[in-house]
């Protein structure tokens, strides 16, 4: 082969490389401009992209929207809300947007209403019991209380008590010490019928101008019947 003709190729293979590059941002900033255009009622995926599990890195967060709780809460304009694996389902302001994790096997979905970045303030999952111990397994209680235990930065439990929603599903809810003394906000659990390996874990993320929002949206959880 000729230098010229060398020459040429590696013209035409950067070109290419440039093109597809091009694509790629063309894709890129067209999927944020879909997530940014959402309308309401409709799931998105945290960022347009996907949930890694990792600490924050201080990027920038995009801005949070800006809900009007007090309206929302008294609001008809309510819609469903299924779990990716249909593991669960519950109401929410159709205004609102869950956000989903691509693949993550908790089923989880959470909102962005609070200063910490949706994809460490997760709302609702569902834990493997045996993930955390076998022994657990079928004893759903027996976790509940002991929960805390596995995790460093808790050291105790405050308060149990049984909790019932309104759709009948039954459960605990409680709240944990972490080791600067500092009692957090209410976590529940609830149990799944036929299914003793796993419950649903639900975490109150909403702010305090929230808790009529996060109070009715808890009360019509339920497990998902088809």
């Amino acid at each position: 082969m000729t230098e010229e003709k060398k020459e040429e190729n590696k013209g035409a293979l950067s070109a290419m490389s440039i093109g597809v590059l091009v694509l790629f941002l063309v894709v890129v900033g067209g999927l944020y401009w879909w997530v940014s255009k959402k309308g309401k009622g409709e799931v998105v995926f945290p960022a347009g992209l996907n949930y890694t599990g990792e600490e924050p890195t201080g990027a920038p967060q995009a801005k949070r929207p800006d809900y009007d709780y007090a309206k929302l809460a008294a609001s008809s304009d309510w819609v469903d809300f299924i779990s990716p694996k249909e593991q669960y389902a519950f109401k929410y302001p159709s205004s609102m947007v869950p956000l989903i994790f691509p693949g993550d096997p908790n089923d989880t979905v959470t909102f962005d209403v609070a200063d910490v970045p949706a994809q460490f303030n997760l709302m609702v999952l569902v834990e493997t019991i045996s993930n955390y111990d076998a022994k657990y397994k079928g004893k759903q209680e027996d976790f509940v209380n002991d929960y805390y235990t596995f995790f460093d930065g808790l050291k105790g439990l405050e308060e149990v008590e049984t909790y019932k929603t309104d759709k009948g599903l039954t459960g605990w809810r409680v709240k944990f010490v972490n080791q600067d003394d500092v009692v957090g906000v209410n976590n529940y659990f609830f149990t799944i019928p036929g299914q003793p390996d796993k419950i649903i874990h639900v975490n109150n993320v909403f702010p305090a101008e929230g808790q009529a929002v996060f109070t009715r949206l808890l009360n019509s959880l339920d497990n998902y019947k088809k």
